[in-house]
């Protein structure tokens, strides 16, 4: 995610300290070296600091897939925004979610006819549809789609 932040041109990164891969040399080779480069914060307190930002007149925009989210595409940037991505396994915590201004979603492909496909016996080996990515694909398609459209 460090280095699709820094190619699409986001101002920094902000992890949550707790929860989340440390700043080491492994992430930075991963990072292709976008660690060094982009300003990268750890929060000690996630709420404290989105509610700080909030505060300071930034707009906070949550990525889950709910009934309450919309289209990152229909969403327009205008003023300082901060993205926030949950964990692969249960996404942004309630409370989390509760302090957006926004909830946005990626538009993916019709998972309904792929569920169809799989019951008729066609593609796939007959195991679960796969209907979300992981951290890293999806932050960099809603970056993109935040930022340029």
């Amino acid at each position: 995610l460090l280095r699709s932040a820094y190619f699409l041109g986001c101002g920094g990164v902000v992890v949550c300290s707790k929860n989340s891969a440390s700043l080491s040399a492994a992430v930075s080779k991963a990072s292709a070296g976008a660690m060094e480069e982009l300003p990268v914060h750890a929060a000690t307190q996630l709420m404290k600091f989105l509610q700080a930002s909030k505060d300071n007149g930034w707009k906070v925009i949550g990525a889950a897939m709910s009934d309450d989210s919309v289209k990152a595409g229909d969403v327009t940037l205008d003023g300082p925004t901060l993205l926030v991505m949950g964990n692969e396994g249960t996404g942004l915590r309630t409370l989390v979610l509760r302090l957006c201004d926004t909830v946005v979603q990626i538009e993916g492909g019709d998972v309904h006819r792929a569920e169809q496909n799989r019951h008729q016996g066609v593609g796939g080996d007959g195991g679960e549809v796969l209907d979300s990515l992981n951290v890293s694909v999806a932050g960099g398609i809603l970056l993109h789609r935040l930022l340029f459209g």
